[in-house]
């Protein structure tokens, strides 16, 4: 054949073959935009992984060469958004009370089961951030829980510093007076440099230095980051630990970039908390009993409730075991204490996309976002609702069917179920063999669910 046509014939194929990867169309019963309406019986389009269509199927015509995900049965909605999390590093090493120059990318572990588990659970963006006891503990990243490297996984990095107020070994006004003193040496050591840049300046006007020599001392690069801090080019991210911290954290919110990690034991802060101006996060605790003083009954307490009486917004947290990991929990602690359904979902897409700086790429599904969203058996606020599968920036990175884990723990339990005298299971032919007169092989054979 002529090498000419056989050119012509093959790049068409090679262009459908990479359309067809790079256009997605997504088949939902329900779609959660969180933004804007809920959809029913809807498509989202995802192409080079961007939204660029949420409609009902009826005012959607599916291109032919697409990758249809039929999820017709089933609830679609963005994946969760996590503002703030101590997940998917290696095991953190807190002795140190001021390290402003590390970073979270040396310490974030790809194959961490933290990152399986956020997938598990529908979670697509994850802010890693240093743990609660380090003054100043370095800068964090947004990472996407799927990838083999760092690299692959990142989504932004350098996002902020973080600081904490919880007290380590002595008491809060410690705390409080370290922070302090760790910030003012930062500015000294800025005002020294910038005296000294500014000296340089005046001695080579008056010609004591040549015109053609520059300043060459930088800034040190262990203090980098936290000079960055100070003039307000890197946000902080503050831990309170309780209601006793949270004057001095708004009193620092007046003079530096900071966003609030609230922790529990906040309710006798309630006036404190209207004077909040932006959203806060909060700790992945949302329950606490309190004692009363005056009838020494427990009181409950849910700081969700309280920021949303006070009028402020909030994001959640998810913890890394038990049942704070889990978004169905955290949402139904919402609710439970008389939160909406719309906050407590906003709370876990687009409050914290917009904390991030993300808002334009993630939280919701409108056209022009990435493609992240996940596909729900059910009411994201039902019990019985699982993930079926995750897909991120148009491309599929979980699916239920496939868990390697789940299937071993299914089969476990199907083996202790199993009666004793059960006969045991005939052994399956390899995959393409025929099995006995049936020419089938192992086709069809099917799987259980």
């Amino acid at each position: 054949m002529n090498p000419k046509l056989l050119l012509a014939a093959i790049l068409p194929m090679v262009a459908v073959s990479a359309n067809c990867q790079d256009l997605v169309a997504v088949k939902a019963k329900k779609i959660l935009t969180i933004t804007g309406p809920t959809v029913e019986d809807g498509v989202v389009l995802i192409q080079n992984g961007r939204i660029t269509k949420v409609a009902k199927a009826a005012d959607v015509e599916i291109p032919w060469e697409a990758k249809v995900i039929d999820a017709s049965d089933k609830v679609v909605m963005p994946t969760w958004v996590l503002a703030h999390s101590e997940g998917g590093m290696r095991p953190s090493n807190e002795s140190m009370q001021n390290v402003p120059w590390l970073t979270v990318r040396d310490a974030i572990d790809p194959a961490s089961g933290y990152f399986e588990n956020a997938l598990r659970n529908g979670v697509g963006t994850v802010h890693v951030m240093a743990g609660n006891r380090t003054l100043l503990a370095g800068t964090g990243m947004v990472v996407r829980p799927a990838g083999r490297t760092v690299e692959d996984m990142t989504v932004a990095a350098n996002t902020g510093m973080k600081l904490s107020l919880l007290a380590r070994n002595g008491s809060r006004l410690q705390q409080i007076r370290e922070l302090r003193r760790a910030i003012a040496e930062i500015r000294e050591y800025l005002a020294d440099f910038e005296r000294k840049k500014a000296e340089f300046a005046k001695e080579q006007e008056a010609g004591a230095i040549p015109k053609d020599k520059k300043f060459e001392e930088e800034i040190d690069r262990k203090k980098q980051a936290a000079v960055d801090f100070v003039e307000k080019k890197l946000k902080g991210w503050l831990y309170v630990p309780s209601y006793a911290e949270l004057d001095e954290a708004l009193r620092m919110t007046q003079e530096l970039d900071l966003q609030l990690v609230l922790g529990p034991n906040i309710d006798e802060a309630k006036a404190l908390l209207s004077k909040l101006k932006s959203p806060v996060v909060l700790d992945d605790t949302l329950e606490y009993f309190e004692t009363d003083e005056e009838t020494q009954k427990e009181v409950l307490h849910c700081t969700a409730r309280l920021c949303a009486d006070a009028g402020v917004p909030f994001a959640l947290s998810l913890g890394q075991g038990g049942q704070t990991s889990y978004p169905w929990w955290q949402l139904g602690t919402c609710v439970r204490n008389g939160i909406d359904r719309k906050t407590a979902l906003e709370a876990l897409t687009v409050v914290p996309a917009r904390l991030l700086g993300l808002e334009e790429q993630v939280g919701s599904l409108a056209e022009g976002k990435l493609g992240n969203l996940q596909i729900l058996t059910g009411d994201p606020f039902a019990a019985t609702t699982w993930v079926e599968t995750v897909v991120l920036e148009g491309e599929v990175v979980y699916q239920r069917k496939d868990d390697p884990r789940l299937k071993y723990l299914f089969d476990e339990a199907a083996k202790a179920a199993a009666p004793a005298d059960a006969p045991a299971p005939a052994p399956k032919a390899p995959e393409g063999e025929q099995t006995g007169g049936d020419n089938k092989g192992s086709e069809g054979s099917g799987e259980g669910n």
